[in-house]
């Protein structure tokens, strides 16, 4: 009998339920919710309802972020009773103010948790607790986790390898954010826009698509997607893939197109140095011609004869 007492109390355990030896009993619905980053939730509760003369107590709380700390307080209520008709509000504690809100309805046992805009520091087991006020034997709990799901963030796409005949290259992919961690699938297109597999030989693994001994053939347009349970996003690349020779005078006319903008730019900087220094010295010069010359001296007016 105490062993068939211990199995069933083990199964009410992971299914949300913590039985006590009273007769109240809580329950939340689900082992674990899961919520996208930036959302409300709203973690359902339910208890057998109490007297309208008797006070009950909830309670949510969270649990810690290390092992063996204080269980962190989300918020707690008293209900009405015949002699206080007219109760606190929730008392909400100062880290959920604004987030955490009780949706009770305590004639029908209802204890719910709202919480708003959920961000990845809200992933927790979280705690509902009930209890007669006026009996303390007379309570219950239940628990559940919360999974804040945070979508891919638009994954990078880069090449890795020289696009030439019969060199191996590596188109890699990765996405910053994304919990849980993203899947990545790599899809092939030709110059069409036609889906294709593949190249043979050709591995797709954690993000990585590796491409062996490439051709021609192996051009063309590669799309990755990054997804997770709630969302996916991707990224592109376009392959052109040339024979060494084209390739290298390809890069050759522009380096050849670089270095005659460079060539350009000195031989202009040079003609505008030796324009300003032959203005220099014609100014100079002409500065020198000024100070060396003479003061001019009105001539001398004739008397006139008749003085």
């Amino acid at each position: 009998m105490a062993a068939t007492l211990g199995i069933l109390g083990i199964c009410l355990l992971f299914s949300g339920v913590r039985v006590t030896s009273s007769a109240m009993s809580v329950t939340i619905a689900a082992k674990q919710y899961k919520i996208a980053r930036g959302d409300d939730v709203v973690i359902p509760c339910t208890f057998t309802p109490q007297p309208a003369a008797e006070s009950v107590r909830i309670t949510w709380t969270a649990a810690p972020d290390v092992a063996g700390d204080p269980a962190i307080k989300i918020l707690s209520f008293n209900s009405p009773t015949q002699y206080n008709p007219n109760p606190n509000p929730p008392k909400v504690q100062t880290k959920y103010k604004g987030r955490a809100i009780l949706k009770q309805d305590i004639a029908g046992g209802k204890a719910d948790l709202q919480l708003l805009k959920v961000t990845s520091a809200d992933n927790h087991f979280y705690e509902c607790g009930v209890e007669n006020v006026d009996n303390e034997e007379d309570g219950g709990s239940a628990t559940t986790s919360l999974i804040v799901l945070v979508a891919p963030s638009t994954p990078v796409c880069k090449v890795e390898g020289t696009l030439e005949y019969s060199q191996d290259v590596r188109l890699s992919c990765r996405s910053e954010e994304g919990t849980p961690a993203p899947v990545y699938k790599w899809q092939r297109y030709d110059t069409n826009n036609r889906p294709q597999p593949n190249p043979e030989k050709a591995t797709d693994l954690n993000g990585v698509l590796s491409l062996y001994n490439i051709t021609k053939e192996t051009s063309g347009f590669f799309t990755c997607t990054s997804t997770n349970e709630i969302r996916s996003a991707s990224c592109n690349l376009t392959l052109a893939v040339m024979p060494p020779r084209l390739a290298s005078m390809r890069m050759a006319s522009v380096d050849g197109i670089v270095g005659a903008f460079v060539g350009l730019a000195i031989f202009l900087g040079v003609i505008c140095i030796c324009i300003s220094f032959c203005c220099w010295m014609d100014d100079r010069r002409d500065r020198r011609d000024c100070s060396d010359r003479p003061p001019s001296v009105p001539p001398n007016k004739p008397k006139d004869p008749r003085i």
